[in-house]
């Protein structure tokens, strides 16, 4: 199992670990699984074990293979990381391309809305012009019979201009003939028969006259009635010709705004789609982006594997030459703290956690699992953001235990590197350092580079 300076998982506690190969993150990481093998500790151990009475030249091919392993450890981390950024990069797009869509889906069912009720207008305004041609043409009627209701009532007039002159004519007559007393008559007349036929004439001329004056009446009432209702019916459809023709206006008026409505919804919706368009070229771009990140990632994970095993192979030839022996114990001889085991060894979370979290109140003495040399007290790995205190005890040039999230304030490890400690000792106190929610013990133990459960080793 490989791991990076850090503590993957186990040295975070109760805290999520992040996801296998996936980018490291603000708070939360530690030891990756695709990271420097278990043998950087252990092997890195066994440096300052070899490395005491003399630095390391610049020239040293062990020191050179751990600064390759280093940069090429960075570059993957940073190779991740771009990955995940042009994957967050590639779904804020998505979410761009599902709001653009999803605001021309709303357009679109407001453009029918507007169409409908635009094509509904058109069709009022359409019936509305037919009643206005229909109306226009009564109006015409009307006009027309008006016209002719007045050449009727001409006409009229002229007859009874005549009637009245008539009857003028036959009231002096009649006058004249009420100046002749009957005896006079008699006496005008030749005969019995002519006085006769004149009185008879007398009395028709009367009834004439008394019929010409009720035509004339009647005739005058008629004229007048057939001129008012001609007026009133022309008004009545002038009116209603300037009602159905404001209805007309304010119809168009309405249609024009719907209109307006539907032009500016597609116009909306076009402009929706180019960002859709433009949002999704984006998201693309982004994926190819990531794509290529993480084809980078999975080149320079490679050239790291062969960087790990090259400085594994130094490591163990220099280890191998430094006197210090194997380990051949089967089992430590004690547990390093007492307590309930939070978090044990292998997946969780999409991650991998490579030891065993072992809760415990603050400042609880820790003591050596085994007798063996200190090779490592303090904060390795600040370089890769992991403020956890760290003791690592090595027991043999094959194995080591790492014991990490150490208090480093109120009580502060007691070793140092290069001492001798024995099976019990205590050397160190439970606490929070690092990347963790609670306090706990981080216990690892490291055989022939790879970090392993520790649980088999334990009593």
């Amino acid at each position: 199992m490989n791991y990076s300076p850090g503590l993957t998982g186990g040295m975070v506690g109760c805290h999520d670990a992040p996801a296998m190969g996936a980018p490291r993150q603000g708070r939360g990481g530690g030891w990756r699984k695709s990271g420097i093998r278990a043998a950087f500790v252990a092997l890195t151990a066994l440096a300052f074990v070899v490395g005491q009475q003399s630095p390391a030249r610049a020239d040293d091919p062990l020191q050179e293979a751990l600064r390759k392993k280093d940069e090429l450890e960075r570059a993957v981390q940073n190779s991740r990381a771009n990955t995940e950024r042009y994957k967050t990069v590639a779904s804020q797009y998505q979410a761009a391309v599902d709001a653009a869509y999803s605001r021309i889906a709303d357009l679109s069912t407001q453009k029918e809305a507007a169409q409908s009720q635009a094509d509904a207008l058109a069709l009022e305004i359409q019936i509305r012009q037919e009643q206005l041609a229909l109306v226009s043409f009564q109006l015409d009627e009307t006009k027309a019979l008006a016209e002719s209701l007045k050449a009727q009532a001409a006409a009229q007039q002229q007859q009874l201009a005549s009637r009245e002159d008539l009857y003028a004519k036959h009231l002096r007559t009649t006058y004249r003939l009420a100046m002749v007393s009957p005896l006079e008559m008699l006496l005008s007349s030749k005969s019995l028969t002519e006085f006769a036929e004149r009185v008879q004439a007398l009395i028709f001329v009367n009834r004439q006259d008394t019929q010409l004056a009720n035509d004339i009446k009647a005739l005058r009432v008629d004229t007048a009635q057939k001129l008012d209702d001609a007026a009133a019916k022309a008004k009545e459809i002038v009116g209603l010709q300037t009602q159905i023709d404001d209805q007309k206006k304010s119809l168009s008026q309405q249609k024009n705004e719907y209109d307006r409505l539907v032009a500016e919804m597609k116009s909306n919706i076009a402009q929706q789609g180019s960002v859709a368009a433009q949002a999704q070229s984006d998201r693309n771009g982004a994926l190819v982006a990531a794509n290529k990140a993480n084809n980078e990632t999975a080149v320079l994970n490679q050239r790291l594997e062969q960087a790990e095993a090259l400085y594994a192979q130094l490591a163990a030839e220099q280890a191998a030459r430094s006197g210090l022996g194997a380990f051949t114990g089967a089992k430590l001889p004690l547990w390093p703290l007492t307590g309930p085991i939070t978090s044990g060894f292998g997946a969780r979370w999409g991650g991998f956690h490579n030891g065993l979290d072992i809760a415990a109140p603050m400042y609880t003495p820790i003591r050596a699992a085994a007798a063996g040399q200190v090779v490592t007290v303090g904060k390795p790995y600040l370089a890769y953001g992991d403020t956890a205190t760290v003791v690592i005890i090595a027991h043999g040039y094959n194995f080591s235990t790492l014991y990490g999230h150490l208090d480093d304030r109120v009580k502060v490890p007691v070793v140092r590197v290069g001492q001798m400690v024995g099976a019990g000792q205590v050397i160190a106190y439970v606490g929070m350092t690092g990347w963790t929610t609670g306090p706990h013990l981080h216990f690892m133990t490291i055989v022939n580079g790879r970090a392993v459960d520790p649980r088999p080793y334990l009593p």
